[in-house]
């Protein structure tokens, strides 16, 4: 996950915003997409369409496997839940880097591509939306200059395998090439700096990583001419992607979005200390703030956003937790963007305590029920 990037979010208020956000602007498996609704959705639409959405944190992302950081073997069931809760995209964070056959080829392990296919067809088969992606791989696609064309090469090469599997599925799937790319072991690991050299080689490496996964998506055919994909951003940073540095990468099929974080505002989304635990203006401001520039940005210029982690840490404060989740959701829905909240199942007080759904039985933690109505009630 993320943590000092954040800081930024209490950090970096602008003294004024240009303008505010309006709605204006083939594996031996069973499922082969035997639902899909032919529907070809535009980017407004598709993001009206994801509604809320749930990550499946701490899970296929655990690079040693689905159990080792101690979530319960994913089931149908928990998908069902989910989708009777109201949402209506499932974020299914994966590391692939500990699952192949390692350099050069990088070929995924059968057993690993087709678990990830199971949960994959369980979510679609609910009619949900997915975002499928590289999570805690960062060490194989590390975006410095002397690792770029290592890096290049193994988004080339995962990518290249997962479009194979699933080009026969239609837009409910969406491909995301990283997460939180970043300069790890460095002063910038959360902190991208537009003067910093190392920054903009780090950009250029994401830029490059970003087209390498847009082109073997788009060469490898079927329905993947049409599928959305979420162009990654340094440490998942909404101010990274609004440096000049930052730049989306070339697509036939106009068909990109761009993925970011928000724990935000960070002292209370996600800083670790209980007596921070209000939901005030200024964490309006700090939300709005970003907010408003991405859809200046990006939104008004007709590339949609999908905050693909967000969250409110508990303090034990269940309305301001509520308060959170009703401002940010409506926020970011007046701003064209999509809202999927972040789930370690972690229920304590404190940082990150982001647990929201009980996987064991079946249902919201009485702790985040609050929060989950709050963002439930800003969608409306």
């Amino acid at each position: 996950m993320k943590r000092v990037f954040a800081v930024i979010f209490s950090l970096v208020m602008a003294l004024g915003l240009m303008s505010s956000c309006s709605d204006s602007g083939t594996d031996g498996l069973s499922h082969k997409d035997p639902e899909s609704s032919g529907s070809e959705y535009t980017e407004k639409e598709l993001i009206e369409a994801m509604g809320l959405g749930w990550n499946l944190g701490n899970t296929l992302d655990a690079p040693n496997g689905e159990t080792s950081w101690g979530q319960p073997e994913t089931t149908k069931e928990m998908i069902d839940a989910l989708k009777e809760l109201g949402f209506n995209t499932i974020r299914i964070p994966t590391s692939w880097g500990q699952h192949n056959s390692g350099a050069p080829d990088y070929i995924i392990d059968e057993e690993w591509m087709d678990r990830v296919n199971t949960i994959v067809d369980w979510a679609l088969d609910n009619d949900m939306f997915v975002i499928l992606n590289s999570h805690h791989d960062n060490d194989f696609y590390f975006p410095s200059g002397e690792h770029t064309e290592e890096s290049v090469n193994y988004i080339t090469k995962i990518w290249t395998q997962i479009a194979e599997r699933f080009k026969d599925y239609d837009q409910h799937l969406i491909f995301e090439p990283m997460n939180e790319p970043r300069l790890t072991g460095t002063q910038y690991e959360w902190n991208f700096d537009a003067s910093s050299p190392e920054c903009l080689e780090a950009e250029s490496c994401i830029r490059q990583c970003n087209q390498a996964c847009v082109d073997v998506v788009r060469a490898s055919g079927g329905k993947n001419a049409d599928r959305y994909i979420l162009a990654s951003t340094y440490c998942g940073s909404p101010y990274s992607a609004l440096s000049d540095a930052y730049s989306l990468p070339e697509d036939p099929s106009n068909k990109l979005m761009l993925s970011i974080h928000a724990y935000t505002p960070y002292d209370l989304a996600m800083n670790k200390s209980l007596a921070i635990n209000e939901f005030t203006d200024a964490s309006k401001a700090s939300i709005d703030d970003f907010m408003d520039k991405i859809y200046n940005k990006f939104v008004a210029n007709g590339v949609h956003a999908v905050i693909t982690e967000c969250g409110c840490t508990n303090k034990g404060n269940d309305e301001d937790r509520r308060a959170w989740g009703e401002y940010f959701v409506s926020k970011a829905k007046s701003c064209g963007m999509a809202c999927v909240v972040w789930d370690n199942a972690h229920i304590d007080l404190g940082e990150e305590c982001y647990g929201l759904f009980d996987r064991y039985n079946l249902k919201v933690y009485d702790e985040s029920l609050a929060y989950y109505e709050g963002m439930l009630a800003g969608l409306k």
